[in-house]
């Protein structure tokens, strides 16, 4: 019937186990606290359990529960037994689930050290495992960090600046004026020639070598009011 119960869930598990609590029989007591676990009612499966001082049973559901507050519910009723090889064995069954200063607490109190001294030992053991790991990867990650800032280091120098002034470049819209502006001997060389014109300096004649002198104007022109003296009358 046990394994029939494990086998299969197609039945009223919590009314039978309910039956079968109150049972005469030991075996169909059990039967009713695995159901409870099955159910995953961990407090009643263990409180069934305790009735009988069935601590193994109660153990294994503790330990599938994992649930520290049922752990430490459970090792204090041991403890309270003074059953030193039941604790011991409370102490492997639901090693993950212990807190180790309640174990301190209660093996001190209990004069129950040399019971705890395993469960410390392999508590240590579990402990310096942990730093170890934390450690490797805090280390990996610094190296990581370190092996970055010296390859920006590392760098070119012309490298840096040529992407400086591209940046620069590309923000002012370089490109831009490279396309208006010609390039250099395009307004000298004969390509630009506009409309004959003579270049700078080439033809021009010097300066007097043409044009008459400010004073020979006068040759020519009359001044101004000299055909009619002041106060003659033309008529």
């Amino acid at each position: 019937m046990r394994q029939s119960i494990k086998d299969f869930d197609s039945f009223e598990s919590i009314t039978l186990a309910s039956e079968l609590e109150h049972h005469d029989l030991l075996d169909c007591r059990r039967i009713s606290a695995l159901l409870y676990r099955k159910n995953k009612r961990y407090e009643k499966s263990i409180e069934v359990s305790e009735k009988d001082q069935l601590f193994k049973d109660a153990m294994e559901t503790v330990s599938e529960s994992k649930d520290p507050a049922l752990a430490e519910r459970l090792m204090r009723t041991i403890v309270e037994m003074k059953d030193k090889e039941l604790f011991a064995a409370m102490l492997y069954t639901c090693y993950e689930l212990i807190k180790p200063d309640v174990v301190m607490e209660l093996g001190w109190r209990m004069n129950m050290m040399e019971f705890v001294m395993p469960y410390f030992i392999q508590f240590m053991s579990d402990m310096s495992k942990r730093v170890e790991t934390v450690q490797k990867s805090t280390d990996d990650i610094k190296k990581k960090e370190e092996k970055h800032q010296k390859e920006k280091l590392d760098q070119p120098l012309e490298m840096g600046m040529g992407m400086q002034a591209e940046m620069m470049f590309g923000a002012m819209g370089g490109p831009q004026v490279a396309a208006i502006m010609p390039a250099p001997g395009g307004m000298m060389g004969g390509g630009m020639n506009m409309g004959g014109m003579p270049p700078m300096g080439g033809g021009a004649p010097p300066m007097g070598s043409g044009m008459p002198p400010m004073g020979g104007m006068g040759g020519g022109m009359p001044p101004m009011g000299g055909q009619q003296p002041f106060g003659s009358n033309p008529f």
